[in-house]
């Protein structure tokens, strides 16, 4: 029996992603038949105050950091861009490769060796306790561990590695804020209200909050929550899908590996079942 190709054909599906990261996405989607609806509820941005990083380089220069954890594509990029900033850029470089670095999934460990860096810790289950179950195998007891990652991310990560014995540094390398974007958000809501969109994909719990804030300042929240049950909602993993369910809306689709790609296919599989 021929397997069926997962298809999203005739169906829109709607990207939360911020506009830098969304085009990726959105081609997935044309590439299975489907047709994308961006509308960003994420923008980032470098912290002002960068004395966070500078430490965090100076540490990894003298060979104080066991392992760096990257939980993201945007934690390397704005690593970079901020010791870029800082004049750092080099000796950020050479320190990486005086630790033992961590990739939460493919796609980062992908950049992080695009830039030269030998990625050794790649957990199975891509998530924060994909991560911290891997190292509680090789053993952080007593182990100087540093997350670059963006302000207001889960503790997650850092209690459990704590709870191990491990010395847990967390190094806010970006910032999340809301999107400006009135027109965008008024067209949204009319293109709901018509039927004109079939699912919406959320990849972070900050999407989902910021959603909610943005969208509460045009239509009530009972409303919005009303009207998005209309949909196949898709979280990207299980404490996306915890937050939704805060919210008061229900998780269609939770992919088995956290990545925007198997969350599509999970979902044309979910509609072609």
């Amino acid at each position: 029996m021929v397997q069926k190709t997962p298809t999203l054909k005739g169906k829109t599906v709607a990207i939360t992603r911020a506009k830098q990261q969304a085009q990726e996405t959105a081609a997935l989607i044309e590439q299975m038949g489907g047709k994308p609806y961006i509308i960003p509820t994420l923008e980032f941005k470098i912290p002002s105050d960068l004395s966070q990083v500078k430490d965090f380089i100076k540490e990894l220069q003298e060979g104080k950091v066991d392992y760096t954890i990257f939980m993201s594509v945007n934690a390397l990029k704005y690593l970079f861009e901020a010791s870029k900033s800082l004049g750092l850029k080099n000796i950020l470089s050479k320190g990486l490769e005086k630790t033992t670095i961590v990739a939460v999934g493919p796609r980062t460990a992908k950049e992080l060796e695009n830039r030269q860096f030998s990625v050794k810790v790649l957990p199975e289950e891509y998530s924060s306790e994909g991560v911290a179950k891997t190292l509680q195998n090789l053993g952080v007891l007593g182990k100087t561990i540093f997350i670059p990652r963006a302000r207001g991310a889960s503790p997650t990560l850092k209690m459990k590695l704590e709870e191990m014995g491990g010395k847990i540094m967390e190094i806010y390398v970006y910032e999340q804020q809301t999107p400006k974007s009135a027109n965008l958000v008024s067209k949204f809501i009319e293109d709901l209200a018509a039927g004109k969109i079939d699912a919406i994909v959320f990849g972070s719990s900050q999407s989902v909050k910021n959603m909610f804030q943005i969208f509460t300042e045009k239509i009530p929240t009972a409303k919005l929550r009303e009207m998005l049950k209309r949909l196949t909602i898709v979280a990207i993993g299980p404490t996306t899908a915890k937050t939704l369910n805060e919210m008061g809306l229900k998780v269609d689709v939770t992919p088995k590996r956290y990545t925007f790609k198997e969350a599509l296919n999970a979902l044309a599989i979910y509609w072609d079942s």
